[in-house]
């Protein structure tokens, strides 16, 4: 399975809110995301999620 990316905080924004973050885990395995986002998203993320950093600014 393909790396899955979270490209913006609604994801876990809606899924923290009703519980379920860690559904993102029981889907998709690893979930890796921006330090942006983790930022934007303000809550401490579980350690299934890691934080890169953008290599391709260009398509950010």
């Amino acid at each position: 399975m393909p790396k899955t990316i979270i490209a913006d905080t609604s994801c876990f924004i809606i899924l923290s809110n009703i519980g379920e973050l860690d559904l993102l885990q029981k889907v998709y395995g690893q979930i890796i995301t921006t330090l942006e986002i983790a930022t934007e998203f303000g809550e401490r993320l579980p350690d299934w999620v890691s934080i890169d950093s953008v290599t391709d600014k260009y398509k950010q």
